[in-house]
């Protein structure tokens, strides 16, 4: 994001007082507080959807969220004279939380459940946002696989990542397919119209960088991929990151459960969705999509040392997935 793009706070009604650079945007201090000024490339129709559900949380009583700001002209989304399109945000005053410190994890994890309690809504009947069932979600992920082994399989000559992966692929590929076969009683169609009734939401990309640390409580940010879902789904992605930091600590790991579940029990049919994403060899699958899209003439050497420590975790992965068996 670049200087020109400050232009577009002049079409907002409050005062700038000063402005400093954040991670890709603007942080601003206003007459109004301290807001965001971001790039904007989604659907404005899916941000209406995001700042209902923003402003719904905020009516049940939890407020420190990055709901988007309407311009003069009564908008969420701002453009400058390049067409180029912003929004502007409520922001906060605080830390990021730290994967490293045990204490902000298990108030993260806290957070998380104390948020999809929140995230219920019911009566409410628009359900466009809504993610795949887990079965249909898993198949893709497989044929994007297969389809990557066979791109590696036809090049020559291979680089040591190329080699490594399609020598880690068959135990990877065995896990992804057992997962399969058990996931059509929890995560077909049927199970997710079920899920959808309760109008459950989950947050979509709940992880450390958007749980801010507040003089008094705590925010939550970046709601851009909220969706109708399994809500355990958040608390899979936010265990899995942090446990892959952690070299999938057990002790850890069952702490965090324990922390959510005092907060929200797991039904049954969720808790087996959390181990079956969990068991699903997901980062195996990310590594082989960022492969294939990337520039493969020379391929940087973190590619071989992700897939290295993928390989040499495999055991304490499988001891703590036991738990959730």
């Amino acid at each position: 994001m670049n200087d020109r793009g400050l232009k577009v706070l002049e079409q907002y009604d409050f005062e700038i007082i000063s402005t400093r650079r954040g991670r890709g945007s603007y942080i601003c201090e206003t007459s109004r507080g301290l807001k965001l000024l971001c790039d904007f490339e989604g659907s404005e129709k899916k941000l209406l959807f995001q700042n209902h559900v923003l402003h719904r949380l905020r009516e049940a009583g939890y407020e420190a969220v990055d709901t988007a700001l309407e311009n003069k002209e009564g908008k969420l989304v701002s453009t400058d004279r390049d067409e180029n399109r912003y929004v502007v945000k409520d922001w906060y005053y605080g830390r990021e939380c730290s994967p490293s410190g045990e204490r902000d994890i298990m108030e993260a994890v806290g957070n998380l459940a104390r948020l999809h309690c929140y995230l219920r809504f019911p009566e409410e009947t628009e359900k466009e946002y809504c993610g795949l069932p887990l079965r249909a979600e898993l198949e893709a992920r497989m044929r994007e696989m297969k389809k990557v082994r066979s791109f590696i399989r036809g090049r020559e000559p291979k680089q040591p990542f190329e080699r490594l992966f399609l020598q880690s692929f068959p135990v990877f590929y065995e896990q992804a397919q057992q997962v399969l076969e058990q996931a059509e009683e929890v995560g077909g169609e049927a199970a997710m119209r079920q899920q959808l009734e309760t109008g459950s939401i989950c947050h979509g990309d709940y992880n450390y960088h958007h749980v801010l640390f507040l003089e008094r409580g705590m925010a939550t940010t970046n709601f851009g991929k909220c969706r109708y879902d399994y809500q355990v789904l958040d608390l899979c992605q936010f265990l899995r990151k942090i446990l892959e930091k952690q070299n999938w600590d057990l002790r850890l790991g069952e702490q965090m459960l324990n922390t959510y579940d005092k907060i929200r029990p797991l039904p049954r049919p969720e808790r087996k969705i959390l181990y079956l994403k969990l068991a699903y060899p997901e980062k195996f699958w990310k590594l082989a999509n960022h492969y294939y899209g990337s520039r493969k003439a020379w391929l940087p050497a973190r590619f071989e040392q992700k897939l290295e420590a993928l390989n040499r975790q495999q055991k304490q992965r499988n001891t703590f997935l036991k738990l959730l068996e």
